[in-house]
């Protein structure tokens, strides 16, 4: 009897699980690793969806192992102004990610220029004709002499507390509200930097396959495409399930056992004489649950390189293989490597406190 839904062959078997893998590995660091407010957030405008962050995009890179490289496409410096009126720059960059075998995962391509709204404009506001302080306040209150509720330079604000008439045109004559921005210039280097941001948080999120968590940090006054996908919260995401299927083999189990070794060996750095001393018989002959003990056991062997006691490694393969039975050794590693890092975090005491009685120290 087989509760099987389809029939498939274990190659496409290990893709699908492969990306239920990736999937569980981002709801769960999510969860535990990236802070709001920090990592990513919500932005006035933006909708309801959070905004993921460059600090957020760059720890998810780091935990799916992924290797950046930015290429400039286009760079327009009008300086003067003499061919668009105005001066004008715009940068465009796409960023490339690759993992560690220097397979390209995701690219996207990210623009930012000098006539979006938050560099082509500034709010203006009234400066003291006196001190040049941006501190310039209407009184509440009547002159004693004139009546006239006139304007002052507000002192906590950094202003001289000089006095004008309420009708004084060196005041009432200065422009206000939103004008254009005379200081674009200062502004070159971060409009460039901006696009390079928005190049690769757009390429991490289509490498992490993250869109259904996040949308990209653009400005606080662009509206977010509206065909993303449903808005699930972060702390309400779900871990998805593996698929129930009826196997085809069409790969030899001893290839695939000896698949298995050549990959994990690359991340552990051990030998396969060592494996094989460490196994006590060839890959042909292990079975799929002796090829998984062989794993931690290498496993255990790696994160001991990082300081983690055999006992706790051991303890937290047994957690993640309970949570995802049927893991994939890459995405077993990635997880103990994370979990190893925060148990260690934890573990690390804090320094007492003195406490003195006079001058003398009791502790």
């Amino acid at each position: 009897m087989t509760s099987a839904i389809m029939q498939l062959p274990q190659s496409e078997i290990q893709r699908i699980n492969s990306a239920v893998d990736q999937y569980n590995t981002l709801v769960h660091f999510v969860k535990r690793s990236l802070r709001d407010g920090l990592d990513f957030g919500k932005i006035k405008g933006c909708g309801e969806k959070p905004i993921l962050f460059k600090p957020g995009a760059e720890k998810i890179a780091t935990l799916f192992r992924l290797r950046e490289s930015l290429e400039r496409l286009e760079a327009v410096k009008d300086w003067t102004g003499q061919t668009f009126g105005e001066p004008f720059f715009n940068f465009e960059y796409k960023c490339t990610l690759k993992d560690c075998n220097g397979d390209v995962v995701a690219e996207c391509v990210g623009s930012c220029n000098s006539w979006e709204e938050k560099y082509r404009y500034r709010q203006a506001q009234r400066v003291c004709p006196s001190c040049g302080a941006v501190a310039i306040k209407r009184s509440g209150y009547e002159d004693r002499q004139t009546g006239d509720k006139g304007w002052y330079c507000h002192t906590k604000s950094g202003g001289c507390n000089a006095k004008f008439h309420s009708a004084d045109p060196a005041i009432i004559g200065q422009e206000q509200g939103k004008v254009p921005n005379e200081r674009v210039f200062d502004q070159v280097n971060t409009i460039d930097k901006m696009a390079q941001k928005r190049a690769f948080v757009g390429a991490v999120i289509l490498a992490a396959n993250a869109s259904n968590f996040f949308a990209v940090e653009h400005s606080e006054l662009e509206t977010i495409d509206a065909d993303f996908e449903p808005k699930e919260s972060i702390a309400e995401a779900q871990s998805m399930r593996r698929i129930s299927v009826e196997v085809i083999e069409d790969v030899d189990p001893a290839q695939q056992n000896r698949d298995r070794i050549q990959a994990i060996i690359k991340h552990t750095g051990h030998t396969l004489q060592e494996v094989r001393k460490l196994a006590g018989k060839g890959a042909e002959a292990m079975s799929p649950s002796e090829m998984d003990l062989l794993i931690d056991t290498l496993l255990i062997d790696l994160a001991q390189t990082r300081h983690v006691p055999p006992l706790l490694s051991r303890r937290l393969l047994s957690e993640i293989r309970s949570e995802q039975p049927q893991i994939t050794d890459d995405n077993l590693r990635l997880r103990l490597l994370d979990r190893c890092d925060t148990a260690l975090s934890e573990q690390v005491p804090s320094r007492p406190q003195s406490e003195y009685v006079g001058a003398v120290s009791i502790s």
